[in-house]
């Protein structure tokens, strides 16, 4: 099928034949800047519905989000069902898709498609404002958490005071041993 223009029926049986393979094919050939309607490998039909112009799309989709805030807050104060619940429901799904996604490396796919220039430039874009309402207003869960953390942390502390410090060797064992505490200060906050 690449390169090679189609009659309607031809293009059809192929599609129908095998969609995945036509569809692999047209984005390796517009991912290499081949139009395959102008090269004819696509029969051009102008009653065909054409997906709107990356541009058109993008813009309506934020437009869209935008005009939405009202409803996301409503719908956030008056959920369908308990969120909490049915994400706990969800577990075994979640465990399946996050596993399905390191299989396939998605996150650090993802990470290759942007840039440290285009996190600056939307932190730059939204002020520092953002940040701390965000923060700000995650007070209470912030109270909660150093609440629990505070007493684990003096744990570690009165235990590592507790131990030698005269040499070299003691200091360092304290170290390795601060680091080994904390790292059980996590495994106790998560449970």
């Amino acid at each position: 099928m690449r390169g090679k223009k189609l009659t309607d029926e031809e293009y059809r049986a192929a599609a129908d034949k095998d969609p995945l393979k036509v569809f692999e094919t047209l984005v390796d050939l517009r991912s290499h800047g081949v139009d395959p309607v102008a090269e004819g490998i696509v029969p051009h039909n102008p009653v065909t519905k054409k997906v709107k112009s990356a541009d058109r799309w993008a813009r309506q989709q934020v437009e869209s989000a935008v005009a939405s805030s009202g409803k996301w807050l409503d719908g956030v104060k008056n959920p369908s069902r308990d969120p909490i619940a049915a994400g706990i429901d969800a577990d075994d799904k979640w465990k399946d898709k996050m596993a399905q996604a390191i299989k396939e490396d998605r996150r650090k796919k993802g990470l290759q498609k942007t840039s440290a220039a285009e996190v600056v430039a939307v932190a730059e874009r939204l002020g520092p404002g953002v940040y701390s309402s965000g923060v700000e207003a995650r007070t209470a869960k912030v109270v909660k958490t150093v609440g629990e953390l505070q007493p684990l942390a003096q744990s570690v502390s009165d235990a590592i005071q507790g131990m030698s410090d005269k040499t070299d060797a003691d200091r360092e064992k304290r170290l390795l041993q601060a680091r080994k505490l904390m790292i059980e200060v996590g495994k106790k906050r998560r449970g």
